[in-house]
């Protein structure tokens, strides 16, 4: 299915999915999220606990500079994925789970991030993996999402990256609610 997404530095994240049954807003504002849409558990959600933070994450991996600033502890390590050698930084927050962020030590570029989110039976992973990377005015940005959670795996194949576009801060406020 068609999707937009609107970031802004340094932590802003919109994602409009044009679903059969209706357009799906998922928005990061910097502090708060929600989740407006036919697919969603009621036509507005706010995001709290593991479902915030797992947009606050997205939008911080967007940018870097916010990605460094988003955890208050960092533990490093290596490990390989595919035989390829990554290093491993694991950023920690009170009160939440670590978050493993594996960067390919030839390019430097983020390559996946693993993230859980506690439940009443236990933690449930999240993983992103990213591919094909491209110049996009100067910059390593990937063209290819693969993500990973116990109920689905969908991969999110982006046809243009357009930086340095002025977005209204209105994408970045809370939806409307989506009609049922």
């Amino acid at each position: 299915v068609p999707v937009e997404i609107y970031g802004k530095a340094p932590n802003q994240r919109t994602w409009i999915i044009h679903m059969p049954e209706g357009d799906s807003k998922r928005v990061f504002d910097g502090k708060q999220g929600w989740w407006a849409g036919a697919d969603g558990p009621a036509p507005l959600e706010t995001l709290t606990s593991g479902n915030l933070d797992r947009y606050r994450l997205e939008a911080a991996v967007a940018f870097p500079l916010a990605l460094k600033q988003a955890f208050n502890q960092w533990k490093v390590g290596r490990e390989a994925i595919d035989d390829v050698p990554v290093q491993v930084l694991q950023g920690m927050n009170p009160g939440l789970l670590p978050v493993n962020l594996y960067f390919d030590t030839k390019s430097g570029l983020l390559v996946r991030w693993v993230r859980w989110n506690e439940t009443p039976v236990g933690p449930v992973p999240t993983e992103i993996n990213y591919e094909d990377y491209r110049d996009v005015a100067g910059v390593k940005m990937p063209f290819s999402w693969t993500v990973s959670q116990t109920y689905m795996q969908m991969t999110i194949k982006l046809a243009e990256i357009k930086p340095n576009v002025a977005v209204s801060a209105s994408m970045f406020a809370q939806p409307a609610p989506a009609h049922r």
